[in-house]
């Protein structure tokens, strides 16, 4: 089990420096407000709007919140209250995020249980 536990830290650990690498180099230079809380907090949002223990969850979260993102910023200023409502919205409604609602999904062992 350890084993296993390292070298899926080595993966996710190679993958997190390419793409902090790639991202630098589109972007030209990086600034320290990359890594404020705001930055963070978004990434968490993704996952849990689209949905924890599945594969799919963080993709549709990350589309639905940036698509989202772009559209509300466009007619408001409150656009973190908006999102944040609608955050509290999904979780409530479905606690297995906008994933759990796709028909045969299949959930992780003892997920969701009770």
């Amino acid at each position: 089990m350890p084993a296993h536990q390292l070298l899926t830290f080595l993966v996710a650990g190679t993958c997190a420096g390419y793409g902090g690498s790639v991202f630098a180099f589109l972007k030209g230079s990086v600034f320290p407000e990359y890594l404020s809380v705001s930055m963070s907090v978004e990434s968490l949002v993704m996952v849990l709007l689209g949905g924890i223990h599945t594969l799919a969850g963080a993709p549709v979260g990350a589309a639905v919140f940036k698509g989202l993102d772009t559209l509300v910023t466009l007619y408001t200023d409150y656009w973190q209250a908006f999102l944040g409502s609608l955050l509290l919205a999904v979780v409530l409604a479905c606690p297995h995020g906008l994933t759990g609602w796709a028909p045969g999904r299949r959930r992780a062992h003892g997920v969701g249980d009770g």
